[in-house]
């Protein structure tokens, strides 16, 4: 999908990002360096997954045809994570090979009980398959609640399948089940997902109709926007979006917040650094109704290049001077949740 954004050229690697976002703004290396691990590791992941789509053809169809009423293609996914499909856990635990060590590498107060999870999730033991069924719990309980609270458990090795009633854990029920700190074990599940949907992201891009697509969510995902990029030339005034869930780039007018689709100028507004003449590319749109703002630049005013992903821990200053003045992130995350 990234493809359809104007400037290939201004795209870069993760590492020459990092060291532009250092030689601007110093004092974010140590979040930086943390979120840019993760980033390689989330690249990796999805070097090591299938060139397939989780959705076969027919799914595809289906979900380009639900897109009109406003579902992005991966809503039936997450409908389903209560009973994940065994090609999702496998690829789920696949991207937690690599995910999970680099989250160690990033958080080590968090290592141990990380390490813990990895090696539930990799184990492939006859009698349980653990690995399986400790991704089909993580994958639940960040899921909608399923209704009825059932959900039913698939697989042997000889893929036989049981039933079986279950009630929904939360996180924090599945944590202190597993005597694991909470946030060890939400960071473990959602950065690996991540990965999965980023890997979808790429693949299920060109199913995207951009000019049909005018909302502020996104289309393959539903997740919000991090950051904002204003198209150059020919596209003058277009605003693409990318997804702070799976990364995926969909275009949005300008002028119209995508949190409540507010257009009345007179409540939209831009947040600068005043203070940082070098940085008159970047603001924070924001929309006095719903008291929400994203992270934005312009590229056409951009000196360097960019890494999109990177892009948001860079704009990190402008998070904080929006959170100061009592506005919400359109995606919060736990890297752009500041004040």
């Amino acid at each position: 999908m990234r493809q359809t954004l104007q400037d290939q050229e201004r795209l870069c690697g993760v590492d020459e990002a990092m060291a532009d976002i250092l030689a601007r703004r110093p004092a974010l290396e140590d979040i930086a360096t943390s979120y840019s691990l993760l980033l390689k590791a989330r690249l990796a992941a999805q070097a090591a997954l299938p060139g397939t789509s989780l959705l076969d053809a027919a799914a595809i169809t289906a979900a380009q045809a639900n897109m009109a009423s406003g579902r992005p293609l991966l809503d039936g996914l997450f409908e389903t994570l209560a009973t994940p499909a065994p090609e999702l856990l496998t690829r789920f635990r696949a991207a937690a090979g690599h995910m999970l060590p680099a989250a160690a590498q990033a958080f080590p107060n968090l290592a141990a009980d990380l390490a813990r999870v990895a090696v539930r999730l990799a184990d492939t033991s006859a009698a349980q398959d653990t690995g399986d069924s400790l991704a089909a719990e993580l994958l639940a309980a960040i899921g909608p609640e399923p209704d009825p609270a059932t959900t039913t458990t698939k697989g042997t090795k000889a893929g036989q399948r049981t039933e079986q009633r279950t009630e929904q854990r939360t996180m924090e029920a599945l944590a202190a089940a597993l005597d694991l700190p909470g946030p060890a074990l939400h960071m473990a599940t959602t950065e690996t997902l991540m990965a999965v949907l980023a890997h979808e992201a790429t693949l299920l891009g060109r199913h995207v109709d951009q000019g049909a697509w005018q909302r502020g969510y996104c289309p393959v995902c539903g997740g919000g926007p991090d950051v904002g990029l204003l198209a150059t030339e020919p596209q003058a005034g277009t605003l693409w979006l990318h997804c702070g869930q799976c990364s995926a780039l969909w275009s949005f007018p300008g002028m119209r917040c995508p949190a409540c689709d507010c257009v009345d100028p007179t409540r939209l507004e831009v947040l600068r650094a005043e203070d940082d003449t070098a940085a008159a590319h970047e603001g924070a749109p924001c929309c006095r109704d719903c008291r929400t703002y994203y992270p934005a630049v312009k590229l056409a005013e951009l000196a360097g290049r960019i890494n999109l992903e990177m892009l948001p821990i860079g704009l990190l200053h402008l998070d904080l001077l929006a959170q100061e003045r009592g506005l919400t992130p359109v995606a919060p995350s736990p890297w752009n949740t500041l004040a």
